[in-house]
């Protein structure tokens, strides 16, 4: 049985987090064993015990580059013998891995921005030859935009973010009845951390385009983040604060979403995104933007409705046009669903990633 100890700098459940539910789901059989190493404290630490996932909680807080967590790290891989360390962003976790003498595999769950220099991508090649024996881009965006910044293409391997799609059969709805929302209420949904990156100030100006066709909708977001404050006082100053409902981070997402009449990923920046693949398992109508991995998955009048990112103008126009036509909303939702179970599974993904670890093992 290989070991793996995956090694995460967050504290809240983001991509990363839910990208390891899915991959360590214990449903199917596989030929290794998992153990998650994050920062202690957090939600995620939280839920990894509760789902009965091995934690090694790590002092020192959220940081990719904490240095402090190399020699526990390395205490951790050499005491509990793992044979291959995965990171998902932690660079402390690299070097640990080499230094216990552990196999190292990274996945790049998002987009990196700004340019890099000549000098730079050099200093990023050589850093990827010494600390990692294999990197995940979770897609054809993100592993460009890693080419772009220096790493070997050679290194990269693209495993799309899969998901346990018969956990999304019949879910049922419960976000009506928790808040009292009447059926005919239109309600559009959000799920994302509250970050820049996932461009909320261009849903809310759309949403508040919206309103004016469907004076009752609900624009419900579930997520948490540093700008829960900043967003909160433009829905005051729009005068829509109670038309838009935040409800915090949540771990009974799916039952959530299955009440939303159409999904939203107003993203600037995307290396695929989690909940656009869940919003669609469950059958929902979904507009989101054309960045990163998105346009891997949504085909603009196929399975759902694209538009570019920042354009608050476009994204009303689109999310009206799904709620005025109810045979378009189902014609995407049943579109949507198809392309994730047939392509975003989370057996493909683990089956993938299986692949890698063996690999890695056998230079």
């Amino acid at each position: 049985m290989i070991k793996v100890l995956h090694v995460l700098s967050d504290t809240n459940v983001g991509g990363a987090g839910r990208y390891i539910f899915n991959l360590l789901s214990n449903k199917y059989e596989t030929s290794f064993e998992a153990a998650v190493a994050c920062p202690k404290g957090g939600e995620l630490e939280k839920e990894l015990r509760e789902r009965n996932i091995q934690v090694f909680p790590l002092e020192g807080g959220e940081s990719s580059t904490n240095m402090s967590q190399i020699k526990s790290l390395r205490r951790i891989i050499s005491q509990e013998k793992f044979d291959i360390v995965h990171t998902h962003a932690s660079f402390a976790g690299r070097i640990a891995g080499k230094m216990a003498g552990a196999k190292v595999v990274m996945t790049r769950h998002s987009i990196m921005g700004g340019g890099a220099g000549p000098v730079k991508r050099m200093i990023t090649r050589l850093i990827s030859r010494i600390f990692t024996d294999k990197i995940i881009a979770i897609s054809r965006a993100v592993k460009i935009n890693l080419i772009e910044s220096g790493v070997p293409a050679d290194m990269i391997t693209i495993i799309y973010n899969g998901i346990d799609t018969t956990k999304f059969e019949g879910v049922k709805g419960t976000l009506r009845k928790e808040l009292n929302i009447t059926p005919d209420t239109p309600i559009i949904g959000m799920v994302a951390r509250l970050v820049p990156e996932k461009g909320y100030e261009y849903a809310i100006n759309a949403f508040y385009r919206v309103i004016k066709d469907y004076p009752n909708a609900l624009l419900v977001i579930i997520g948490s983040g540093s700008l829960e404050k900043n967003l909160k006082n433009m829905c005051s100053e729009l005068g829509i604060e109670s038309n838009v409902i935040f409800m915090g981070y949540r771990q009974d997402v799916e039952n959530l979403m299955a009440d939303f009449d159409l999904f939203v990923l107003s993203s600037v920046s995307e290396g695929l995104g989690l909940s656009l693949l869940e919003a669609m398992a469950l059958g929902k109508p979904v507009v989101a933007t054309i960045t990163g991995g998105i346009p891997e998955v949504i085909k603009d009048g196929t399975n759902g409705l694209l538009v570019q990112p920042g354009n608050d103008v476009y994204l009303a126009e689109s999310i009206v046009k799904i709620l005025s036509d109810k045979d378009l909303a189902r014609r995407l939702g049943d579109e949507a669903k198809k392309t994730v179970v047939e392509k975003f599974s989370s057996k493909t993904m683990i089956e993938k990633t299986e692949k890698v670890y063996q690999e890695v093992l056998q230079r």
